[in-house]
């Protein structure tokens, strides 16, 4: 693929910046796509939109906080750096973080459960990853390493490297669709066990119960934020790897630390935690019966 930076787009005395177009875009869409889980829950669509008016700051100060924290020397010099947004600087887990806090916050307040918010956003955030990437592809402002596969983008140094960005959009593409269609159509239980809704043609146990949730690892995703925390572990995974892709050196690399990017010690420490619970929910579940 060609070279091209397409940032920006001017008609007449506006000019309408493609990064944060997408950015915005990506926000309208979660909003959107939120609102309309949201009614088939009955939760009241103003409530739906102070939270994602919460989770709108929470993100972009978390994104922006994060990403400096990798410099804390020009933080330290400069304390205005935390909201010049326009100097470019955004790390999507600092994101994700700032969001689950001020969204957390918001939450609490309205007196709705986290958990089951959480679940009925996690493809949001997903959508929003894919949409917002591609904004982060038509800048061209990740740097890939080398190779010689057909789509790779030919950079001005004569060098094709992977197109790390499109390749995040099609992650977040793919696990919207994905988690959307587990929202649909998984199987919800309310601590019950109470199945109301079984994927078709998934295999299924002489008691009625699909193969794939017998036992603890049910019992678990059976409850809420199963989603959500479903969501955490598959993103952190294919980050991890993705991150990988990523030239390590290069005005527009990553800082390292010990071989790996922030993202991929975050997506690390991320996805341990949550098989370290799941294996704990699991042991707890046996030792009860």
């Amino acid at each position: 693929m060609p070279y091209i930076v397409f940032d920006r787009v001017v008609v007449g005395q506006i000019t309408l910046y493609t990064w944060g177009f997408f950015v915005g875009l990506a926000f309208a869409a979660g909003y959107l796509f939120a609102l309309y889980r949201a009614k088939k829950k009955n939760i009241p669509p103003e409530k739906i939109f102070w939270l994602v008016l919460a989770i709108f700051f929470g993100a972009g100060l978390g994104s922006r906080a994060t990403f400096l924290l990798q410099f804390p020397g020009e933080w330290l010099a400069d304390v205005s750096l935390l909201w010049q947004f326009n100097q470019g600087g955004l790390m999507l887990w600092g994101g994700i973080f700032g969001a689950v806090l001020f969204g957390g916050l918001y939450v609490r307040k309205a007196r709705l459960s986290f958990w089951e918010i959480a679940d009925l956003i996690a493809p949001a955030i997903a959508l929003g990853i894919g949409i917002g990437r591609i904004g982060c592809f038509l800048i061209n402002d990740h740097l890939g390493t080398p190779t010689n596969l057909p789509w790779g983008i030919l950079w001005p140094d004569g060098i094709a490297r992977h197109p790390v960005a499109l390749y995040e959009s099609l992650v977040g593409f793919g696990l919207f669709i994905i988690f959307s269609l587990l929202w649909k159509r998984r199987i919800r239980e309310d601590f019950g066990n109470e199945i109301q809704k079984i994927p078709p043609n998934l295999p299924l146990t002489k008691g009625g119960t699909p193969s794939f949730f017998k036992g603890g690892l049910g019992r678990i995703f059976g409850m809420p934020g199963q989603l959500f925390l479903l969501f955490l572990a598959s993103y952190s995974f294919l980050r991890f790897l993705l991150d990988f892709l990523r030239a390590s050196q290069g005005v527009l690399s990553d800082p390292r630390w010990w071989g790996l990017t922030s993202s991929q010690w975050i997506s690390l420490i991320i996805f341990i935690i949550i098989l370290t619970f799941i294996k704990i929910k699991r042991a707890t579940i046996t030792t009860n019966g």
